[in-house]
């Protein structure tokens, strides 16, 4: 078939998995599927179906560049004040409540929550009590899905809608949007140092699985020690607390073995955003700039980077959930180099995805998720030593 006409996507090495293509298509025939070699969405495109429109070109975030705001100044650490929120949270608990300053005018709220199985996808929800779906990082790559045009739906019946996803995810809903704007929109994404495929942390389930039974839930951050000490959780029937080797996952994420090959040369870095609102972990508050709310830190604190008008009015709504104090942005660079640097592509990244579709999962962890023995020390401290000599090491290490 002579298919030159027709529309040509991102290959592999270029590709994000943002979805925008397949939701700008308007003869569905872009689909975006799991890559058989490392499971990572892609898309696809059926011919027969296309009709040469070339939406999913000129939505595509790679292939037509959005330019992003211009620098804000406008840095916050930000605290929930619900306790309990904020214990669920990886963080300080930022994101709900600017969800909650969503869900209070009656608007719709889109992020990322497991689905059946432990598939996680993006959803909306209407709810407070389906906040918590949303709540806590999640470190694996989310299906979009068609969520762009659900959340188009909600704009166009006058509803505020939150979008949250990875920079790329909200680069490419701004892209679909085109010359579009819409002032019920709200985009918030987070300091990103790259995603995993859905197809590793499918694999290292089944081989937990194995072990306790059936994973009914995954938390990547729980705080029973503290947010500088968070811990990795499988749930059953009981908390199963990831240590030694059962905490693989954790291992390759750090090493940067089980990221998708864009995210070695992320497009969408930098402290310019595409997004009203960045949040992230506030890591390197008070380590040089005095904090005043020093007992605080334990419990976790959110950085709140507000990026446009837009955010400032969400944000002015959100504070009533919120305690928070004006930063700098220079700090939070200092304890966050995700924000301006690619994670660093591992000589092994090449084989990995190869051996983890081949190999028995024992053998494949023995071979690449043993951790070295600087990260070995950490984790013996880890789990051995008390909490105060684990945080004064880290520290040590910031600097």
């Amino acid at each position: 078939m002579d298919n030159t006409a027709g529309p040509v996507l991102c290959n592999s090495m270029t590709c994000t998995g943002c979805g925008a293509c397949s939701n700008a298509c308007p003869v569905n025939a872009v689909k975006l599927l799991p890559d058989q070699k490392d499971g990572f969405y892609r898309p696809t495109i059926d011919y027969d179906r296309c009709v040469k429109c070339m939406k999913c070109e000129k939505s595509c975030p790679v292939i037509s560049p959005v330019l992003p705001y211009e620098e804000s100044d406008a840095v916050y650490a930000v605290w929930n004040k619900d306790a309990e929120i904020r214990r669920n949270s990886s963080s300080g608990g930022a994101f709900s409540a600017l969800a909650q300053a969503v869900l209070d005018e009656g608007g719709i709220v889109i992020g990322a929550a497991y689905t059946e199985n432990l598939h996680l996808k993006h959803v909306a929800i209407d709810r407070t009590e389906d906040l918590e779906l949303l709540r806590a990082s999640k470190y694996v790559q989310s299906e979009t899905g068609l969520i762009f045009r659900e959340a188009i739906r909600h704009l166009q019946l006058g509803r505020k809608v939150l979008f949250c996803g990875t920079p790329c995810q909200v680069t490419g809903f701004k892209a679909f949007l085109g010359a579009k704007s819409y002032e019920n929109l709200l985009l918030v994404d987070f300091i990103c140092h790259g995603v995993p495929s859905p197809f590793f942390f499918q694999s290292y389930l089944k081989w937990l699985s194995r072990k306790y039974g059936r994973i009914s839930n995954f938390r990547f951050r729980d705080k029973k020690r503290g947010w500088y000490d968070a811990l990795r959780v499988a749930m059953t029937d009981v908390q199963h607390y990831m240590k030694g080797k059962d905490d693989c996952y954790w291992v390759a994420y750090n090493n940067n073995n089980n990221l998708q090959e864009v995210c070695y040369g992320c497009k969408f870095l930098g402290t310019k955003r595409n997004s009203d609102i960045t949040i992230s972990d506030f890591w390197s508050i008070g380590k040089r700039i005095p904090f005043g709310h020093k007992k605080e830190i334990s419990k976790g604190v959110s950085m709140v980077m507000v990026n446009t008008p837009s955010g400032a009015k969400i944000f002015e709504q959100a504070k009533k959930h919120i305690d928070y104090q004006q930063r700098a942005l220079e700090e939070v660079i200092l304890g966050n180099q995700a924000i301006l640097r690619s994670s660093l592509r591992p000589k092994n990244r090449s084989t990995f995805y190869v051996d983890l579709g081949t190999m028995e999962f024992e053998d494949f962890l023995n071979k690449y998720l043993i951790p070295d023995k600087k990260t070995q020390l950490v984790k013996i401290f880890r789990e051995y030593m008390p909490t105060f000599i684990v945080k004064f090491i880290r520290s040590i290490q910031q600097k």
